[in-house]
């Protein structure tokens, strides 16, 4: 193929992947949208998906603000059969994971664990240019664990993850493992993490604004 060809067609499959890319944008901004109707769209990382879709050459496609749960972990530890059973966003006190503890422990058998999970996001970018970019942004704002998870012919998918998490297990069998003495350890922690995980959302937040 002479290199006048080679060039043109590269060009044309370079609009055709893009086209490709933009489809797909407008359709995970549509789920996105009836999603946030839903109320299923954690209300704290809200800002910051709006913010990564109003660029032509990413989109979100899942993500999750970072969060504290008590979860009952089946013994096969697939996760559609575990059961969460106290969740928040926001910051938790003592008295309420205790209240939620005792009560799980009489419904739940199996191990319960306290854990606090940080923020974590994928993304769709137009190509591997892009993604280095929004990769960067992540690596300046102390998000460490990044990167590229996935590559096909129209969109490179990323994930953004802080590293901020408690996990420990607090009922086993119905028996309480801990006092409340030390579970309002554990949410002293938690509580700390999930604000560090909070503070660098924003700062991911921030440095995006700049492009």
């Amino acid at each position: 193929m002479k290199p006048v060809y080679r060039q043109f067609y590269q060009s044309v499959l370079l609009i055709k992947n893009f086209m490709e890319f933009s489809s797909l944008k407008a359709k995970f901004g549509k789920k996105l949208e009836e999603a946030k109707k839903k109320g299923l769209v954690d209300e704290p990382i809200i800002p910051l998906l709006e913010l990564i879709n109003s660029y032509s050459e990413f989109f979100s496609t899942s993500s999750c603000a970072g969060r504290i749960i008590l979860i009952a972990i089946h013994p096969s530890w697939k996760k559609n059969v575990s059961k969460i059973f106290f969740k928040s966003h926001y910051q938790v006190n003592t008295e309420e994971v205790w209240t939620a503890l005792l009560d799980g422990a009489q419904r739940f058998k199996y191990p319960i664990y306290f854990k606090q999970e940080p923020f974590i996001l994928h993304i769709s970018a137009s190509n591997v240019q892009s993604a280095l970019k929004m990769l960067s942004i992540a690596q300046i704002s102390g998000i460490k664990h990044s990167g590229i998870v996935n590559i096909s012919k129209n969109r490179v998918t990323l994930e953004l993850q802080s590293i901020e998490r408690v996990d420990a297990i607090v009922s086993n069998e119905g028996k309480i493992l801990i006092d409340i003495k030390y579970l309002s350890e554990l949410v002293r922690d938690a509580n700390l993490k999930l604000t560090i995980t909070r503070e660098k959302m924003q700062r991911l937040f921030d440095n995006l604004k700049k492009l």
